[in-house]
């Protein structure tokens, strides 16, 4: 019938990848899974290869360990810097997790197989096509998301309320709907109140008391989505502003918001919420919108999962 005559390979630009890992089953288990991608794939063992493979269309795929050897890495050039567990048979060490983080590493995984497969092939095809946003992208096919459009900052609470209660009644425990109450919270807060710059980038709006009700058009409108598809649950928060600090996230991430950053987000927002998550989101488009996304796993208990959750910071242009 000729349908391979109509398909045609992409032009665009896809680079390669380097997996470097000391252990050859996590090689070759770690090669399969990107494989996926249909982009070259280069295998190294130590350091001095993974420099000498590296350039600035690269994703690295880092061995936690190694990468916490050398933390420096991730400033070299490369399309993106990611470290993975290491035998990808158990979660990666808390204090691994926040050695990275407080380094500044953008994409740092914290769980084995399978929820590493599936963070890290969509990690890697969103940097590899420059998709970043919608929280469709860690969703199965056919997932049903649904949508919330607050009007005024007042609604932050009924939205939060409405949000957990739909979470419950799609038949979550309650346990889960907790942990959303406190993410969607917090996620909104820091959309109605950090997010929004002056022309020097001061937030005027840091201070602001929270039950003074504000229309909420244009560059202040925030969107909140969800969607669940029995793997995962997510939560998906909008601002029009894109002034997050993405370069300082990841340190105020391992610090749990004690630290004290001149241009980030101030207070317990953003820590706490990825705090509650199993991977924690963001996408940014400077100076135009700024999407936040925590993503709950709901098939294992919270024991079985890692102590830290994973992290993704993504910046390039709105959709």
């Amino acid at each position: 019938m000729g349908y391979a005559r109509d398909v045609q390979p992409s032009s665009d630009p896809r680079g390669k990848l380097v997996v470097a890992h000391p252990e050859r089953k996590a090689q070759r288990a770690l090669q399969r899974l990107v494989g996926a991608t249909l982009c070259p794939v280069e295998v190294v063992a130590d350091l001095e290869a993974l420099i000498a493979a590296v350039d600035d269309q690269t994703i690295a795929i880092v061995d936690a360990s190694l990468a916490r050897a050398h933390p420096t890495l991730r400033a070299r050039p490369a399309r993106a810097w990611i470290a993975v567990p290491g035998e990808g048979l158990a979660p990666a060490d808390n204090d691994v997790i926040t050695a990275l983080l407080a380094a500044g590493w953008s994409h740092v995984l914290a769980h084995p197989m399978p929820i590493l497969a599936e963070e890290l092939l969509a990690t890697v095809q969103k940097l590899i096509r420059g998709e970043l946003f919608g929280l469709e992208k860690y969703m199965a096919w056919g997932a049903e998301v649904r949508s919330y459009q607050l009007e005024d900052a007042r609604d932050r609470d009924a939205a939060v309320t409405a949000l957990a209660k739909d979470v419950v009644a799609v038949g979550l425990p309650d346990r889960i709907g907790s942990l959303v109450s406190v993410i969607a919270d917090e996620l909104i807060a820091n959309a109605l109140y950090a997010a929004p710059v002056d022309d020097v980038g001061v937030r005027f709006r840091a201070r602001e008391a929270r039950d003074v009700s504000r229309a909420l058009v244009g560059r202040d409108e925030v969107t909140v989505r969800w969607a669940t598809d029995a793997r995962y649950l997510a939560i998906e928060v909008r601002d029009r502003w894109g002034s997050l600090a993405c370069e300082s996230l990841a340190a105020k991430l391992a610090s749990g918001g004690k630290q004290n950053l001149t241009e980030g987000e101030g207070g317990m927002g953003l820590p706490l919420a990825y705090a509650c998550s199993n991977q924690f989101v963001i996408d940014c488009a400077p100076g135009v919108m700024t999407e936040v996304i925590a993503l709950l796993d709901v098939r294992y208990k919270p024991t079985e999962l890692g102590r830290s959750g994973s992290f993704h910071a993504f910046v390039g242009m709105r959709p």
